[in-house]
């Protein structure tokens, strides 16, 4: 019984996975961001096009890949001082306790990052907001006898870019909120969380409070990257560190729920040693 429980456990878990990441993949491939308009006079949208210094394929390999590391080996430290789960039981096989932690943390992390960027891409989608360098990847050529290019207000137009492809020409209405400051926050949020939590260790008062500042200090410079490359205004960026942020809180604290752990003993709360007693004169 215990292990038909576990398999469901794990098949209603890649299930849930799957909902959610499925409609993801479909919004990336398929859907058509609203064809937002501009003002011939918007300087925020004539910035010149720059490469990208953080590719969302090398932002989501380091993300995850520090991640799962990190609780991998924050579970086997657990599982060594007696602090793990009991083990499991899998296919007749038994599942170490740090196994089965790792890969609901792992799972949990990984539904949220999902959700999270569900959250921000659809948004894109919707709000289709040029990105500042619109101007030089499109160079748009207005149409004249259109109706709604009023009072400055240019709706209908062509993109006489030499370097404007489909790809481009997508991507150039996705700059509202920013999906790699929001993932780098997420990630950063949830690391910080996890590690406040499980990851105690008496060697240094300040070791782990300086990987957290290192983690925050990563993701804060991913979104600033955005705004320097040109990729999105600082609005965005803004917007998608407030998502990010909001994901990894709600997602440690209600889906994660970690055990409470008390604070681990050390000199400072134990007991004071009892002075002797003077002798009574006599």
């Amino acid at each position: 019984m215990a292990f038909d429980k576990l398999m469901l456990k794990i098949i209603l878990d890649l299930f849930v996975l799957a909902c959610v990441s499925v409609p993801l993949l479909v919004i990336q491939l398929v859907a058509e961001p609203y064809h937002r308009g501009y003002f011939a006079n918007d300087l925020s949208l004539m910035l010149p096009y720059k490469q990208q210094q953080i590719s969302e394929g090398l932002l989501a390999g380091v993300g995850f890949a520090l991640n799962i590391f990190t609780i991998i080996i924050v579970e086997l430290v657990r599982d060594k001082q007696g602090k793990g789960v009991g083990d499991k039981f899998l296919f007749g096989n038994l599942v170490p306790g740090w196994l089965w932690e790792s890969y609901t943390s792992i799972g949990v992390f990984t539904f949220g990052a999902a959700c999270q960027q569900l959250t921000v891409n659809s948004a894109k989608y919707v709000i289709g907001r040029l990105r500042p360098h619109f101007f030089d990847v499109c160079q748009p050529v207005p149409v004249p006898s259109s109706t709604l290019n009023t009072l400055g207000y240019i709706q209908e137009f062509t993109c006489a870019g030499p370097e404007a492809d489909s790809a481009r020409l997508t991507n150039m209405r996705l700059s509202f909120p920013s999906a790699h400051s929001s993932f780098a926050m997420y990630s950063a949020v949830f690391l910080i969380f996890y590690i406040q939590v499980k990851g105690k260790w008496r060697g240094s008062k300040l070791l782990r409070h300086g990987f957290q500042f290192a983690l925050l200090i990563g993701a804060w410079y991913v979104g600033l990257s955005r705004v320097v490359d040109h990729m999105h205004h600082w609005s965005d960026v803004a917007v998608g560190f407030a998502i990010g942020a909001l994901y990894g809180v709600v997602v440690f604290i209600f889906i994660l729920k970690p055990k409470k752990y008390g604070p681990p003993a050390s000199w400072e709360s134990a007991p004071p040693e009892m002075l002797p007693r003077p002798v009574l004169s006599r």
